[in-house]
């Protein structure tokens, strides 16, 4: 493969700096769907879908969670905004990775922002409560039931923020997701990248993140202790999704760091 054969899936929108958008576990793109449009007005916009995700094709056989940081970057090379200097923001999942793509960019990464890391290694007392897909069995309505549980449970605060179109959008997540994200996101190895980035760093949490266990203080205190320089925040009314709970703040903390 050539670098002028990307095969990474992708949406492209804006004008100006070039700012690239990482999603989390199964997930697409779409994580970014109530951002893309607000965040085009001042830069251009590349949203992704990762390799085994979404419209991106599968990893090649043999390609597992330790090379897989490394290939997204070899897939990146393919679109020609990489070898300049650009702008990251990542999610959940796509932390972990998008902190192991800083180290490789190196200066060509201007700066990074993360909504709702992963990658800290700690372990829970009590897992979080999900449920089975199996177990609901052929129902349609079962199934819904088991995603809206799983939802609130994992990424959104808020019962009302899980409409239907919500559920409809997880389903798909559910379906085109052929990696498991879980190793890289339950490793330490976002704060182990940290240690090592580089460039300015801002960190976002919503004031409900079901991930950011034992709470989020701690996590927040943990995270400047190995970045002192990082600019840590939390965005109101929303859990561990917050740029689609809270949309609006989200957008403007990320634009208030990328644009300073």
């Amino acid at each position: 493969m050539t670098k002028s054969e990307p095969t990474i899936s992708y949406s492209v929108t804006g004008a100006g700096e070039n700012l690239l958008l990482v999603h989390g576990g199964t997930g697409s793109r779409k994580h970014w769907i109530r951002n893309t449009a607000a965040l085009a007005e001042h830069y251009r916009v590349w949203a992704i879908d990762l390799p085994g995700f979404g419209e991106s094709p599968d990893l090649p056989a043999g390609v597992d969670s330790d090379q897989y940081i490394g290939y997204v970057y070899e897939q990146l090379q393919a679109l020609a905004f990489t070898q300049e200097p650009f702008l990251l923001g990542a999610f959940s999942f796509g932390s972990v990775v998008s902190s192991g793509l800083a180290l490789q960019f190196g200066e060509r990464l201007k700066k990074l922002s993360i909504v709702g890391p992963a990658g800290y290694g700690i372990k829970r007392a009590v897992p979080i409560d999900t449920r089975s897909m199996r177990s609901a069995g052929s129902s349609i309505e079962a199934q819904n039931e088991v995603m809206r549980h799983n939802l609130k449970a994992i990424m959104l605060y808020y019962p009302e923020s899980i409409t239907d179109e919500m559920i409809a959008m997880h389903r798909v997540h559910i379906n085109e997701t052929r990696f498991d994200s879980r190793p890289i996101s339950l490793s330490p190895q976002l704060l182990t990248n940290l240690k090592q980035v580089g460039c300015p760093v801002q960190i976002l949490w919503g004031e409900h993140d079901q991930y950011a266990h034992p709470n989020l203080d701690e996590r927040m205190q943990l995270t400047q202790q190995v970045l002192p320089s990082a600019s840590l925040a939390k965005i109101a009314r929303a859990g561990h999704w917050a740029q689609y709970e809270n949309a609006e703040d989200t957008n403007q903390a990320m634009l208030d760091f990328l644009k300073s």
